[in-house]
C-alpha cells in the first residue's frame, strides 16, 4: 500500500513547537529553559549549561512562544509565555533596557562574579517585545513593549561606538556589567585601523579587537528587531543603530574569502545569517545597492558551498581547528536564518530566492522536527566526543532531568544534526540537541507564514505555495500528492500566483470557480497573473509535478535525495535514530 503524501501545514509545526517549548522549561529555576537534549546518555536527558541558559534562552522561549501562536492562531502556551515575560521584566535592571543573568549563573559558573547582559541575548529580548508589539491590540501592553523597548534602543545608543559610519560596541573581557557607560577610549589610530582591517592587516586587525566586539556572532542580530520597531513606530534612533552595525557587518566580513579577520569574522554561520536578514531589511529603508549585492553573493555562497538542495545548513563555514575530527552538522538556527535571508531577497527583486525558500521550508527546516522518537540504540555507534562533551556528561544532578524524554523532546528542531538525522554521532555535540534552535523554528515558521500571501501595491501575490489560512485569501496546497493548488479570496484585488521555477509555463492550467481561463503571467513570468478578483472567488491552478534525484556531498558523505516536486520523499543513506525523511 503506498504511503500518504500529506501537504504542508506550518500551524501543525507551530504546535508541536508549543508542545515542545511547554516540556522543556524547568519553572522551578526561574523559568530557565534546559539548553540541550543529551541522548547519548541512558536515560536521555534534558541539561542545562548554565552560561547559554541564562539569559539568552529564556527571551528565546519567549519569542518562540510568541511566533508559534501567531502561525497557529492558538494562544497555547500563553501561561509559560507570561510566566517567562515576568522572569525577563525581574532582569532589567538600570535605565539601559537590558537584560542580566540571575545569581544562578554565578553559583555554577564561578568565574562570572557579577551578573552581566549578552548582547546577543538582549537581541532576543528586543525581538520578542517587538513581535509582542506588533500583535498587541490592548493599549495597557503596547504602552509596556514600548517603553522596554525604547530603553533598550537609548541603552544601546549609549553604549555603542561610532567611528564615522560604523556602530561598534566595546569588547568584554571580563564580560562588562553595561550597568554604567565604560570609561574607556578608542586608541588615536582607531579609523586606520578599520581601514587596515578592510585591507586584511591582521596584526593590526588583532590590537583592534582588544577594544570592539566582533558585529556578527555578538550584536549583528539587533539589526532586524531594530527595523521591524522602526517599521512599527517611525523611531528614527532605531533605523540609525540599524544602517550603523549593518555596515560594520558588511566592511568587516571576510571569512568566506578564507582571510580570516579576528574582528569582523563571522565564522558562525547563524550569526552571519541573522546579520544578513537585517542588512537587506535595513537596505529597504536607507537604499544601499552594495549591501545587497554583498548579500545576495554571500547567499549564494552559503547555499552552494555550506548547504544543501533541501535546507541543510552547515554550523561553521569551515571545520573547528580545535576539533578536527568533527563532522560539520547543521545548527537548526542557520537553516532559519538561511529562510529568512531567501524571504529578503526575495522581497528586493531576486524572485528566483522564493524556490530556494519553498524548498527549504517544505523539508529540512519543518522535517527535522520530529512528531515522534522510538528508543534509539548506540550499539557499534563510535562516538566523536570531546573533552568539553565529557565534561558535559557529569554535570550536577540538579542540572537535569531524564524524565520521560523521548516524549517530552517530540517538536524539538535538529541541533547538531546530520542531513538525514536529528542526531549525528560523528558532528558537533555527538548525539544531542541544542534546544536554542528548537526555540527559534517557530520564528521561522512565522516568516514563511507573514510571506505565503501578500498584498502588495497592484495585487495580492501569492509567493509560496503551502497551506495558508490569512487576511486576504486561503491557499490549499496538495503537493506532493498532485500539482495543484486551491486559493480562496477574502477580498477584491488582482491575484499572482508565483509557480515553481521547473514548471513549463504552456503546462500551467487555471479555472476560476468551474470555469477555465486563459494563463496569463506577468512581467517576471515567474507568477500566473489572473487579474481582479471578487471576494469569495475561487482559484485553482494545477502544473505537472517534476520527480528527480540529486546526489550532493554533505560533511563527507554523498547523500542522493529523491523528490516529487518541491518535496523530498526519501535519502539514502537512510538516518537511523531520528530520521529526517522518514
Amino acid at each position: 500500500m503506498k504511503k500518504k503524501l500529506d501537504a504542508l501545514d506550518l500551524r501543525e509545526n507551530a504546535l508541536l513547537s508549543i508542545r515542545f517549548l511547554e516540556n522543556s522549561i524547568n519553572v522551578k529555576r526561574n523559568y530557565m529553559p534546559y539548553f540541550r537534549i543529551n541522548f547519548r546518555m541512558t536515560p536521555p536527558r534534558f541539561e542545562h549549561v548554565v552560561h547559554f541558559d541564562d539569559p539568552e534562552n529564556i527571551a528565546r522561549w519567549y519569542y518562540g512562544f510568541t511566533c508559534a501562536q501567531m502561525v497557529s492562531g492558538t494562544r497555547k502556551g500563553e501561561r509559560l509565555r507570561r510566566g517567562l515575560e515576568r522572569e525577563i521584566a525581574r532582569r532589567l535592571a538600570g535605565p539601559y533596557g537590558f537584560m542580566y543573568t540571575s545569581n544562578q549563573t554565578a553559583r555554577f559558573c564561578p568565574d562570572i562574579k557579577e551578573p552581566y547582559t549578552w548582547l546577543w541575548g538582549d537581541r532576543s529580548a528586543l525581538q520578542a517585545w517587538v513581535l509582542e508589539y506588533m500583535r498587541a491590540t490592548d493599549a495597557k501592553a503596547r504602552g509596556r513593549y514600548a517603553k522596554w523597548i525604547r530603553n533598550m534602543v537609548g541603552g544601546l545608543q549609549e553604549f555603542s561606538v561610532r567611528i564615522g559610519k560604523y556602530v561598534l560596541f566595546p569588547a568584554y573581557k571580563p564580560r562588562l556589567s553595561y550597568k554604567k557607560p565604560p570609561r574607556w577610549k578608542l586608541p588615536k589610530d582607531a579609523e586606520g585601523i578599520l581601514k587596515d582591517m578592510q585591507s586584511f592587516d591582521q596584526g593590526k586587525a588583532e590590537h583592534l579587537q582588544q577594544h570592539l566586539m566582533p558585529p556578527s556572532d555578538s550584536f549583528g542580530g539587533m539589526i532586524f528587531p531594530l527595523v521591524q520597531w522602526y517599521e512599527a513606530s517611525g523611531d528614527k534612533r532605531a533605523l540609525d543603530l540599524a544602517v550603523g552595525i549593518s555596515n560594520s557587518v558588511v566592511d568587516f566580513y571576510t571569512a568566506s574569502d578564507n582571510k580570516l579577520n579576528p574582528v569582523g569574522c563571522m565564522s558562525n554561520n547563524h550569526g552571519t545569517l541573522n546579520s544578513m536578514a537585517g542588512v537587506l531589511a535595513a537596505a529597504r529603508h536607507v537604499p544601499n545597492r552594495r549591501h545587497v549585492s554583498w548579500a545576495r553573493m554571500l547567499f549564494e555562497f552559503y547555499r552552494s558551498r555550506c548547504g544543501s538542495s533541501f535546507g541543510w545548513v552547515m554550523e561553521n563555514e569551515s571545520v573547528d581547528p580545535q576539533r578536527p575530527l568533527e563532522r560539520p552538522s547543521c545548527e537548526g538556527c542557520a537553516a532559519i536564518d538561511f529562510v529568512s535571508v531567501g524571504i529578503e531577497l526575495a522581497k528586493a527583486g531576486f524572485l528566483e530566492c522564493w524556490d530556494i525558500v519553498e524548498r527549504s521550508a517544505r523539508n529540512y527546516l519543518t522535517k527535522a522536527q520530529p512528531k515522534r522518537i522510538g528508543p534509539i540504540s548506540l550499539k557499534g555507534v563510535a562516538l566523536n566526543l570531546t573533552g568539553e562533551d565529557r565534561r558535559y556528561d557529569h554535570v550536577p544532578p540538579e542540572l537535569y532531568d531524564d524524565r520521560d524524554i523521548a516524549r517530552r523532546a517530540v517538536g524539538c528542531m535538529a541541533g547538531w544534526g546530520a542531513p538525514n538525522d536529528v542526531l549525528d554521532p560523528r558532528g558537533k555535540g555527538a548525539m544531542c540537541v541544542q534546544n536554542c534552535c528548537s526555540s527559534h523554528l517557530p520564528f521561522g515558521l512565522y516568516r514563511l507564514w507573514e510571506h505565503i500571501a501578500v498584498m502588495k501595491e497592484g495585487g495580492l501575490y501569492v509567493n509560496l505555495l503551502l497551506n495558508h489560512a490569512g487576511r486576504w485569501c486561503d491557499v490549499r496546497d496538495y503537493q506532493p500528492g498532485e500539482g495543484r493548488v486551491d486559493i480562496k479570496m477574502k477580498t477584491s484585488a488582482v491575484l499572482y500566483v508565483r509557480m515553481p521555477e521547473w514548471v513549463e509555463n504552456d503546462k500551467v492550467r487555471v479555472k476560476v470557480g468551474n470555469a477555465g481561463v486563459a494563463c496569463a503571467w506577468d512581467e517576471s513570468k515567474r507568477y500566473v497573473a489572473l487579474g481582479k478578483l471578487g471576494r469569495g472567488a475561487k482559484v485553482t491552478v494545477t502544473y505537472p509535478l517534476r520527480r528527480w534525484k540529486v546526489k550532493e556531498l554533505l560533511g563527507g558523505t554523498v547523500y542522493t535525495t529523491d523528490w516529487i516536486g518541491d518535496t523530498v520523499v526519501g535519502i539514502n543513506p537512510p538516518g537511523r535514530f531520528i530520521p529526517v525523511f522518514g
